[in-house]
């Protein structure tokens, strides 16, 4: 069973983006994902598909958040995530 890889959809300056950047860099040091920043400003087609409408948090392609991300929600989406994958232990 591997571990939910979550894409980051960002630009530059942007706060949000910051803090989303915060919460999932503590996620992946516990050992819970593994994560990427995708810059929305360097690919033309999600710059049509996103915009200004960042950070988007994506799983398996899939928007899991929009705008805000707290701990405590990522911690949701991870424990439900090991429940479905039958990792149970896997909490933040």
């Amino acid at each position: 069973m591997s571990l939910p890889h979550i894409q980051l959809m960002s630009r530059h300056n942007c706060c949000l983006c910051d803090d989303a950047k915060a919460v999932l860099a503590a996620a992946s040091e516990q050992g819970c994902c593994t994560w990427e920043t995708v810059n929305v400003d360097h690919d033309k087609a999600l710059m049509v598909r996103f915009g200004l409408d960042v950070p988007v948090l994506l799983a398996q392609g899939n928007i899991i958040f929009k705008h805000r991300v707290t701990t405590e929600q990522l911690s949701v989406f991870l424990a439900d995530w090991a429940e479905a994958s039958g990792k149970k232990e896997m909490l933040i």
